[in-house]
Formats: structure tokens, sequence, C-alpha cells
């Protein structure tokens, strides 16, 4: 039998998962997954430390320090990763239930659900039991209860109502309380009444037209003066000598279209005026080459002129010749007919 066993126990297929086991010496779970133990075995075996190969990590999380291999954490698995106890706390937080018991001494086994859900749970065989209440729980509500529950219900109902109505309703502005104020006049001031010594004076807020448009316009301040600008550091002041002043002096501005009050106005001014002193007559040496090639196309052209009138001269000369001798022709022919008649 034990043979037999043995034999089906091999036949059997790997189990895909495992019981996990808290591991004391590291801290951490061990995998439970068949694939994870087989690449924990073969890094093991060849003695590496530090994360799997690339393409060996499916289904592989980092458990210690040493799954770390003095690196990061891999972004590219989506759990909770302390590289080198990074951002963890030293206190392990444990979310422990007490030990409670029930009426009967019973351990209550079901406040771990309890206080999760802060709900009634039904974790007891005897909760799903037929319960039997007394006659007097199932007897029906009397006429005052009913018409206090009524009342209570339409109250809460009216409440919520009132409070979604309000919400809706535009707020006004609040309104101030008149104020009253008591006025001594003096008595030796203008217009004193002797039966009306003391006076009461009503204050009260003026109501405002929100159409109205604004009394007072808004103005903008202007701008405050800037922040000093730099000192600009200047050589030491000279003497102006003749030639500066005579560079710096700025001539009159004489117009040549309009003279309004009639002035005589030399033509040296007029001339200096103009500007054509401050500015030195240059010409360029591309003129000479562009006059050159005016003459050159123009001395081209006639040629080619002359020799086109030559040519029509020649063709009117010899048209000319071609004619007279078909007049010869004519004639005598016409000479050879008359010898023979004759």
């Amino acid at each position: 039998p034990c043979s037999k066993m043995a034999h089906l126990l091999r036949r059997l297929p790997r189990p895909r998962r495992e019981l996990e086991m808290a591991d004391a010496a590291v801290g951490s779970f061990k995998a439970a997954v068949g694939d994870v133990l087989a690449t924990t075995a073969a890094s093991a075996s060849t003695g590496l430390r530090g994360p799997p190969l690339y393409g060996k990590r499916q289904n592989w999380q980092p458990r210690s320090l040493a799954d770390f291999g003095d690196g990061g954490a891999f972004p590219e698995i989506h759990t909770a990763q302390y590289p080198l106890d990074m951002g963890k706390t030293s206190t392990a937080q444990q979310k422990v239930v007490a030990l409670q018991v029930d009426a009967d001494g019973r351990v209550a086994w079901d406040a771990v659900i309890k206080d999760k859900n802060k709900l009634q749970t039904w974790s007891r065989p005897e909760d799903s039991r037929e319960k039997w209440s007394k006659l007097e729980e199932l007897d029906r509500p009397t006429v005052e209860l009913d018409v206090l529950n009524t009342e209570r219900t339409q109250k809460a109902l009216e409440l919520a109502l009132n409070r979604k109505m309000q919400a809706g309703v535009p707020k006004k502005a609040d309104q101030k309380e008149p104020e009253f104020i008591r006025y001594t006049p003096k008595q030796d001031a203008p217009g004193y009444n002797e039966n009306c010594r003391e006076r009461v004076i009503k204050l009260v807020e003026r109501q405002v037209d929100p159409f109205m448009p604004p009394k007072f316009k808004h103005k903008k301040v202007p701008r405050g003066p800037p922040s000093p600008p730099p000192p600009v550091h200047h050589s030491p002041a000279r003497k102006l000598t003749a030639q500066d002043q005579k560079d710096w002096k700025i001539p009159p501005c004489i117009s040549n279209w309009k003279n309004a009050k009639g002035y005589t106005i030399p033509l040296d001014k007029r001339l200096s005026a103009d500007g054509r002193q401050l500015q030195d007559v240059a010409v360029n040496d591309k003129f000479a080459a562009l006059s050159e090639d005016l003459y050159l196309s123009e001395r081209k052209a006639r040629e080619e002129i002359k020799i086109r009138n030559d040519m029509v001269r020649q063709r009117k000369v010899r048209e000319e010749e071609i004619r007279e001798q078909q007049l010869r022709d004519l004639a005598a022919q016409a000479r050879q007919q008359r010898a023979e008649l004759a």
C-alpha cells in the first residue's frame, strides 16, 4: 500500500500554491508561487544575492533587503517596497482585537467582524433560529402612539422640506434696526425753542436701489516712482573748442515751401538748413560701368540696324535687276515676233 501511495503522489501535479509561513530570521513571508520558489532556489544554488534576472521576474516581489541587491525599488512591481528600510516605520502597527467573552463565558469569535463593519452581525448558529416574542410585543400600537408617530414623522418631513425651500429662496440683505438718539440743543444756538428742549432723532438706513448706477467713480491712483536708476559714470568735463562748437551747431529749420512771415532768407542759409553739407557726395563706381555698358549696347544696336538696312537695300537692288531683265526678255521676244510677221 505504501508503494501505491508513493506512486500516486508522484503522478499528482505540483500544487500551484503552498501554505504561507512566517520566517522569523528574515522577518518576511516566503513566496507562495511555484515559479518564484524555482527562481529563489536557482539563485540560492548559484550563491547570488539580489533580484532575479530580467525575464524571470514573473509574479516575483521583493520581501527582504537582500532582494533589492543594494539598489532602489522596482517601479514595474506595484507593491509597497522599502529598500534599505527607507520609509518604513520602526514600530510595527498591528491591529489586534482583544479577546471578548459573552454572558455565558464563551469566546466571541465574531469580534473581528463586528469591529470592522460596525454593523449588526449574525455569526452564531442560534442567530438563525426562530425567535419567539411575547404577546405584549406583538400587540398593535395604540391610537395615541400612532398619532404621536405620525406627528413626529410629519415634523421631520416638514423640516427637511423647509430646508430645501429656504435653500432656493434668494437671500436678502440684513436690515439694521432703527437707532434712536436723544439730542439736547444749546440755549444760545440759533433757532432754539424753549418748548422743545430735548429731541429724539430716529436713524433709519436708507433703502438702496440695486439698479441705480454707481455714484462714485473709481480712479486709478498713479503709479509711484520707480526705483532710482543706476548711476552712470561719465568722464570729467572738458572745455569745448571752436571746432566742437562748430560741429555741434544745429542750423535753424527753414522750409523750402512755406514762409508765412515773408522773411528774406539767404541762399547759404537755405543750403545749410537743407543738410547738404552734412553728407559727402560720393559717386559709386558702378555708374561708370553702367554708362560703359549703355554705350556698348548702343553701338552694337547701331551696327545691327546698319547691317539690317544694307540687307534690305541689297534685296531691293536685286529685285530691280530681276525685273529689268524680265522686261528686256519681253522686249526681245516682241521684236522677234514682229520680225517674223514682216
